[in-house]
């Protein structure tokens, strides 16, 4: 059985994985609000609960998805050491579980997830460490199996290069997409016009790197296209977003 300590959308998908598994059920699911504690355990038929104090030490695992910021107050209330923890940040040390739990390691889903949305289905690479484990190494990696068929041995170093490369891939490119979106609202059309050239550049990744991949007035250096684009853009903000991002193209990926 495990623990789940925090709410949000990591907490939803790893409880969906979850909800049917017979290994390791999930028991309880600690949440500062009450509520949103309430809201998960329903769906796994846990306990919620948002006293620390009230965690169950009989549990196997204690599983932390919290913010950054939060697991330090959240570590010096633990009533117990705990026997086993994880958590599943991108930056975080698995130290910081020291002298809070006697094993520990990290579970980190290299994914975006929406805790509204169905992700079962979702296909999730999942890193993990467990140098800190010990003899429970073998529980983690079960866990681990239960949660995602593709899991992959990193070290903390590269946990953290990954965390970088996913904010360029995933947060900057959905950021572009904020600002195409505002664009076509402007002009009264929808991204709905976008999503074929969005997908069609994430299927070109699949059959050759992002250098050839590459298209646009950029890397083709056609200044008088560029120029046209940043009179159109309403904003100086957007226009100098225009202005790096074409100059990193024109440098780093032109053939």
């Amino acid at each position: 059985m495990i623990a789940l300590i925090g709410s949000g959308n990591v907490a939803h998908w790893i409880a969906q994985r979850l909800r049917d598994s017979k290994v390791f059920p999930v028991g309880q699911v600690y949440s500062r609000h009450i509520e949103n504690a309430r809201e998960l355990a329903l769906k796994v038929g846990a306990r919620a609960i948002d006293n620390l104090s009230d965690l169950d030490p009989s549990c196997d695992v204690f599983v932390f998805s919290l913010k950054d910021d939060a697991y330090a107050e959240v570590l010096s209330s633990l009533p117990f050491e705990l026997p086993v923890a994880v958590h599943t940040a991108g930056t975080v040390s698995q130290s910081v579980f020291a002298g809070h739990a006697r094993h520990y390691g990290v579970l980190y889903p290299l994914q975006t997830f929406t805790k509204t949305m169905d992700m079962n289905e979702l296909k999730v690479p999942l890193c993990v460490e467990h140098e800190a484990l010990g003899d429970d190494c073998e529980m983690v990696m079960r866990l681990a199996a239960e949660l995602s068929d593709a899991r992959y041995m990193i070290s903390e170093k590269q946990r953290g290069v990954l965390h970088l490369a996913a904010v360029f891939a995933c947060n900057f490119s959905n950021a572009m997409a904020c600002a195409a979106n505002g664009i076509l609202q402007d002009n009264n059309m929808s991204l709905d016009m976008l999503m074929p050239l969005m997908q069609q550049t994430l299927d070109k990744l699949k059959m050759m790197p992002p250098v050839l991949a590459q298209t646009g007035p950029a890397v083709r250096a056609d200044k008088s296209v560029m120029e046209k684009h940043m009179n159109a853009l309403p904003t100086a903000e957007l226009q100098e977003l225009y202005r790096m991002i074409s100059a990193y193209i024109m440098h780093e990926c032109r053939r």
